[in-house]
């Protein structure tokens, strides 16, 4: 295991003993697959072995490795301000769905929790929404009424003490948080007794959409399936929804801490700029703060990424005291145009169904994809299948929108092609930076044992040229939202179907010889 200093390892991943079920090692046909081992996956595997059936999850890596395992570990019907931005797009009969289909995740979660006796350290609070500004008061009161009217278990505080320099506060009661990865795996293991069988690292590469869905692993593996779901945050096939100009890729980082004050129990999210999310956890009787915030589009944030895990240490030593550092993270999530996920059938009558655009609140909506999917495979429809649709006026209800997030992805596909290349003398362990190799621009990575990896980093879904992430050590794409490992250009997520070309691997000693000059 690395040091702390160099590794982002979220707390929840860190502090798990979590199942790692075994690789596919031959091809095989099913009724059901499941692309995705987060907890839209294995909550659709869960609904689907209860009810009967037999699916197949894979995952690329171990389960929870993704989002899932990346949150802060709230679930919630309080999504930021949302229901009175639904309202003003859809109505309040849209909006009251919204908060019925979510409430019922959020309970789905507790009995799950209370039947199973899943030791997950679930624990029911109120979610507070503070203002960071004068200017969010009014809109923050506009969102309490619209609550209100829903009739969701609200309450506003003019003056609240905690968070600090905060300007007004709505909360609402009966939410929850938990050990997301320990909820999972306990989740994963009930769906295998019942009857569904799990493989990780047993990577999807690509879909033939026909009356038996193929879907292509690493290895010249294939698995035939008549329903498959594609619970992977941005779908693997895309059929006709080009989900590359409705799924917005996002970063967030978060950070787990031992204060040496203490502060208030409860959840507690920001309505404006820069975002703090945070929440206490109790591990082995100890309190921990998670910290989690510094939202930017992906590869469109600081240039030194670490700067991101300063600001949200600085903010819990101000609202805690001196802290500790146990763990650090980031995570990649999908907004959509309207703020809502797309769940449900990939095309009408289809046979693959699609859970994405979570927008930091997957531990809920993802519970609910989980469910709403199983029932449209078992039972054809779903009550709230109209609500989550991608048929639904996304685009037209929010125009400005979408507009600036496509154009701002076109925007940096043209900019990446003129950005400027660097030396290499001066590259330093733990860095990466955009260089010319064999007249051409390329990413070069220097690790800590000192060993380079030279790739190819014109992103493999549409060119746009990549940007290194110091904080992960990868490389991201600024438009659509691409990750890949600088270490060997592996494919992580994102709309992209395949891995980046090596260039060139060895000693950096050896690399001014490689490239015929330095």
């Amino acid at each position: 295991m690395k040091k702390l200093s160099e590794e982002t390892l979220s707390f929840w991943n860190k502090t798990a003993e979590k199942q790692h079920y075994p690789r596919l090692e031959k091809s095989l046909e099913t009724d059901i697959l499941i692309i995705g081992g987060g907890i839209t996956g294995i909550t659709c595997a869960y609904c689907l072995a209860s009810k009967g059936a037999k699916p197949v999850l894979i995952e690329a890596g171990g389960l929870c490795d993704g989002t899932t395992g990346n949150t802060t570990g709230k679930v919630t019907i309080q999504h930021d301000i949302i229901y009175s931005k639904i309202v003003d797009k859809y109505g309040m009969d849209f909006a009251r769905l919204y908060a019925e289909s979510q409430a019922g995740a959020l309970e789905f979660v507790k009995e799950r929790v209370r039947q199973g006796k899943i030791d997950c350290q679930l624990s029911e609070n109120t979610a507070y929404l503070f203002a960071s500004a004068e200017g969010d008061r009014e809109t923050l009161k506009r969102e309490y009424e619209v609550a209100e009217k829903l009739g969701i278990d609200a309450e506003y505080i003019e003056k609240p003490d905690f968070p600090p320099d905060s300007f007004g506060m709505l909360g609402f009661r009966n939410q929850a948080v938990f050990h997301p990865v320990r909820y999972a795996d306990a989740l994963a293991k009930e769906a295998v007794s019942r009857g569904a069988t799990i493989y990780c690292d047993t990577k999807a590469i690509r879909v033939d959409d026909s009356d038996i869905k193929t879907v292509h692993c690493e290895n010249d593996l294939a698995i035939k399936a008549k329903h498959l779901v594609m619970a992977t945050q941005f779908p693997i096939y895309d059929g006709p929804n080009v989900f590359f100009t409705r799924l917005y890729a996002k970063r967030a980082y978060g950070i787990a801490v031992a204060p040496q004050k203490s502060w208030p129990d409860g959840s507690y999210l920001s309505s404006g700029e820069p975002t703090r999310s945070i929440r206490t956890h109790v591990e082995n009787g100890k309190r921990i703060l998670i910290v989690v915030g510094e939202n930017h589009a992906t590869a469109r944030g600081e240039d030194n990424t670490e700067l991101h895990f300063k600001r949200l240490t600085e903010y819990a030593e101000r609202i805690a005291g001196k802290a500790d550092l146990l763990a650090k993270w980031s995570a990649q999530d999908y907004d959509t145009p309207d703020r809502i996920p797309y769940i449900g059938r990939l095309s009408d009558n289809s046979a693959i169904y699609v859970a994405a655009g979570f927008k930091k609140w997957g531990l809920t909506s993802g519970t609910l994809a989980g469910q709403m999917i199983s029932e449209l495979i078992l039972n054809g429809n779903c009550r709230y299948e109209k609500l989550y649709s991608r048929k639904r006026a996304d685009y037209s209800s929010s125009i400005g929108k979408t507009v600036s997030e496509v154009f701002g992805s076109v925007g940096e596909l043209v900019k990446s092609k003129f950005e400027k290349t660097e030396g290499t003398w001066d590259l330093k362990p733990g860095e990466g930076r955009v260089i010319r190799f064999d007249g051409r621009k390329a990413g070069i990575y220097r690790n800590l044992e000192d060993h380079v990896t030279i790739l190819d980093i014109s992103c493999t879904h549409m060119t746009t040229e990549l940007n290194f992430n110091a904080a992960e050590k990868t490389w991201d794409c600024p438009a659509h939202g691409g990750r890949f490992t600088a270490s060997d250009g592996k494919l992580l997520e994102g709309p992209p179907k395949d891995s980046l070309p090596v260039l060139y691997r060895g000693k950096f000693s050896d690399l001014a010889a490689a490239q015929g000059r330095e």
